[in-house]
């Protein structure tokens, strides 16, 4: 039996995480608590010295005492110790815990910790290995360093909100993933740079832009933008509700039994879904059945306009699933109580209970989905959330046991400075055993960067697992492609914008799995690497024999890591999952509308991005625990489970009595600010956020209204009651200026604001952008002269070029690729005439 959570917020049923020895100082807000809380989960002795809003309260008295919905979410397991910047003796305390641990994760702004003797420079003189990722809404250095962000700033002027929403109305993805980008990208850089430290004895720093992560990472934004004379899109992406860019994606309302909403698509394969069209009557579509996917995309509208008739007078949980039994990815849209009742998330454990110090209940047991129909968790007083990330084989948690609950206690500095000065300190001992042939190209002192000497053979393709390798690439993996002419189509062929886009920093190999000689190469390849990464359908690997058992065989250090729809087991195991459908299953598409609509969602594949960044996260966790180990692991991550990950405030909410979540519209649904929302100007919108008394003193201050001077305001409660009033105001008061001329004048007023972008005013009017340098000209060989996004942050104050541009075709390093693995020079010519690299 699992036991209760301890004082200190630990799990005391842990085993050994993949990150156990690493040793971390928390010294963010809300922007930041996402990646340490991602840290703790994987293992690491995450001490929190910050402070952030603690987020909805709870029902249950004991649960409430610990903290909000957001403590509850970011700070389980993590120890807390008080720490005051302010004062000399805060600052002596926050250096002694720099001198002890291997990475500080910090928000600050700009300028604070330099002012106050205690950032990298300082700290790491005498701790060279400490590794320092800061995290700031627009970098440490540029024309806007110093403006204030929130998430629904970052979403705005990142670039997320100029897709999603209605044309006349900006909407937000609920659950912070702005923030949540950024966590992830924190995570995985600062455990790469962790690792690259156990073996040079040198630490970095990384200076973290919010901004730029989000810009960089929606699919479609600048690949229409940058590639309007290839494509036939629009050059700037427009809001258009559920729609995807590709137009082969859209929420459909059905009107018949239960009512509700589906995610249409004909993918994956269009004759599937228009066959049984025409078999259950329809008389528009038989004119497309046996038409090229590719050539079929010429009349997507039709088709889509079809498929919403033929569709709207059935029963959506009815349709939704007899189109996955006939291998069509439809999705109907869950509401969070069909979440929790979901039967693989009680298949894979997903769910787990927490409960406070002093009940009798388990802690971590599997939540029964029956109950939380009612908004109420399997136990009294519990909080349900969800357990983990991904799975582990070897180095996960206990089952399914979450880190722990917030802390009950502080833990005092002589404490922790005795726990982490014990012997067999992991995280500084050690060195990266690369393997035999690993490429270590451009790894001078100038371009060193934290995952060079680290192989990847990339089984990948679409986005997901792509964007996945994209990062671990950009960190100094070698990546390489793997491909077979086959499945090189559309978005997977070289000579598509998209692929262009997706697929940087790697190299191409051609492997054609279906000939006879092709496991033996894969052996060879795979035995001189150190990850395996795929996101096909559960079973694909298996059937080309490159199952787990026989790869571990092989190579015992490989971190072999699966990123399947639904994961490799339970009922929903061979659902067949694209982003749009995953956002309908996992609660993301309910939660993220008006409250007077159903049909909006998500205006890109969010999803595809969250699982890539969760994926590589889980990858460099892995190879940290190598070094402990000494073997490899498996990593089964579900990509349905990302998501509802990602919004993981939710199911504490649904589970905890707090108001069970709703669609909103831009409120924030784990903390719920006030003002938090968006305002049409003169020409465009301006986004507003409130978090603090200082912050709203300054709003009332510049706009000078009569309505805002009651002194109750300076309390987020007094404004909930008063929202309507509060936006009504703001919203006059924006309606006379330009979006521009709204946001300067804000943040001159000390109020996070920022204007709704385009990937045209990200190019153009983006001054943060191009001070940092974020847009770099490349001149690609099919191309040619181009614009690429950079990595999103600054390493020890420089800013990196790509290495290598995507390939430029199927198997342009293969001579280079297989003579690695063995092959001669003439047999590599055969493989590639009529062999197994064709």
């Amino acid at each position: 039996m699992n036991q209760p959570a301890n004082p200190h917020g630990r799990d005391s049923s842990t085993v050994h995480g993949a990150l156990s020895g690493l040793r971390v100082v928390d010294l963010t807000g809300d922007a930041g608590r996402f990646a340490t809380k991602l840290l703790t989960e994987l293992g690491a002795d995450v001490v929190r010295v910050g402070t952030g809003a603690p987020g909805l309260p709870l029902a249950d008295p004991a649960a409430a005492a610990l903290g909000g919905v957001a403590d509850w979410w970011y700070d389980g397991g993590k120890r807390r110790c008080r720490v005051d910047l302010s004062t000399a003796e805060g600052q002596d305390a926050y250096r002694r815990l720099a001198d002890a641990a291997d990475m500080v994760v910090e928000t600050e702004r700009p300028g604070r910790l330099a002012d106050a003797g205690i950032d990298y420079p300082d700290i790491s003189t005498d701790n060279p290995a400490l590794v320092q990722v800061s995290i700031t809404p627009f970098g440490r250095t540029g024309p806007r360093a110093q403006w204030l962000g929130s998430d629904l700033v970052a979403a705005a002027m990142g670039g997320m909100m100029g897709l999603t929403g209605l044309a006349d109305r900006p909407l937000n993805v609920w659950g912070r993933q702005a923030y949540n980008y950024a966590g992830f990208v924190a995570a995985a850089s600062g455990v790469a740079a962790a690792l690259s430290a156990r073996s040079t004895g040198r630490g970095a720093h990384l200076d973290l832009s919010v901004h730029e992560t989000v810009t960089g990472s929606i699919e479609n934004l600048f690949m229409q933008y940058f590639f309007d004379d290839v494509l036939p899109l629009p050059k700037v992406a427009p809001r258009q509700g559920a729609l995807h860019w590709l137009r082969a994606y859209d929420l459909a309302e059905c009107v018949g039994g239960d009512g509700g909403y589906v995610m249409i698509t004909p993918t994956p394969t269009p004759d599937l879904l228009l066959e049984w069209m025409v078999e259950t009557g329809s008389d528009e579509v038989d004119k497309w059945i046996g038409i090229d996917p590719g050539e079929l995309l010429l009349s997507v509208d039709e088709v889509m306009d079809a498929v919403r008739r033929w569709i709207a007078p059935q029963d959506a949980r009815e349709v939704w699933w007899e189109a996955q039994e006939r291998h069509v990815a439809f999705g109907g849209v869950l509401g969070i109580a069909e979440v929790c009742a979901n039967p693989q998330f009680a298949h894979r454990e997903f769910f787990a209970d927490v409960l406070p110090p002093g009940r009798t209940a388990a802690n971590g047991s599997l939540v029964s989905a029956r109950s939380m129909d009612t908004g109420t968790g399997s136990a009294a007083g519990s909080v349900t959330l969800p357990a983990r990330l991904v799975r582990w084989s070897d180095t996960g948690r206990s089952g399914s046991v979450p880190p722990g609950t917030p802390a009950a206690a502080d833990t005092s500095l002589e404490e922790i400075l005795a726990l982490w000065a014990a012997p067999a300190g992991e995280a500084r001992n050690g060195d990266i055993g690369s393997v035999a042939g690993a490429a270590s190209s451009g790894n001078d002192a100038d371009d060193r960067r934290p995952l060079d000497g680290i192989r990847v053979a990339d089984f990948t393709w679409v986005l997901a697992g792509p964007s996945a390798t994209k990062l671990l690439g950009d960190l100094g993996a070698d990546v390489i492609r793997i491909q077979s002419e086959e499945r090189s189509t559309l978005v997977n062929s070289p000579d598509f914008p998209y692929y262009f886009v997706w697929n940087r920093s790697k190299r191409s190999a051609t492997l054609d799995m279906k000939h006879p000689d092709a496991l033996a190469a894969a052996k060879r390849l795979i035995e001189t690497c150190d990850v395996l990464i795929e996101n096909f359908s559960a079973g694909v690997l298996d059937s080309w024999g490159l199952d787990w058992e026989t790869v571990h065989q092989w190579n015992p250090r490989l971190v072999y890591v699966t990123m399947s729809g639904c994961g490799h087991d339970g009922p929903w195991r061979h659902v067949i999952s694209y982003a749009p459908t995953v956002h309908a299953v996992c609660g993301i598409t309910h939660l993220t509308n008006f409250a007077d609509r159903g049909d909006v969602g998500p205006g890109f594949s969010l999803n595809d991005h969250l699982a890539g960044f969760a994926a590589a996260v889980s990858t460099v966790g892995a190879l940290y625990a190598r070094e402990r180990t000494g073997e490899g692991q498996r990593i089964d991550m579900a990509q349905l489970e990302v998501g509802t990950y990602a919004i993981g405030a939710a199911i504490i909410r649904q589970s905890a009595g707090v108001l069970p979540p709703r669609p909103e519209g831009n409120r924030d649904g784990i903390a719920d600010h006030v003002p938090n929302e968006v305002y049409a100007t003169g020409d465009g919108f301006v986004a507003v956020t409130v978090t603090e008394p200082a912050q709203w003193l300054g709003l009332v201050g510049l706009l000078a209204d009569p309505r805002l001077d009651d002194p109750s305001l300076v309390t987020e409660a007094a404004r909930r009651d008063r929202r309507s009033m509060i936006d009504a105001v703001l919203g006059e008061w924006s309606a006379g200026r330009t979006a521009a001329e709204a946001a300067d004048a804000l943040q001159g007023a000390g109020v996070p604001a920022g204007p709704v972008q385009n990937s045209h005013q990200l190019f153009t009017d983006d001054p943060q952008h191009a001070d940092r340098g974020f847009w770099q000209a490349v001149d690609h060989a099919v191309f040619g002269e181009r614009t690429v996004d950079a990595f999103a942050g600054l390493w020890n104050g420089r800013r990196w070029t790509p290495r290598h541009l995507s390939p430029a075709y199927l198997g342009e390093h293969n001579f280079d690729v297989w003579a690695d693995a063995g092959y001669s020079s003439e047999e590599i010519a055969e493989g590639i005439g009529d062999g197994p690299f064709r």
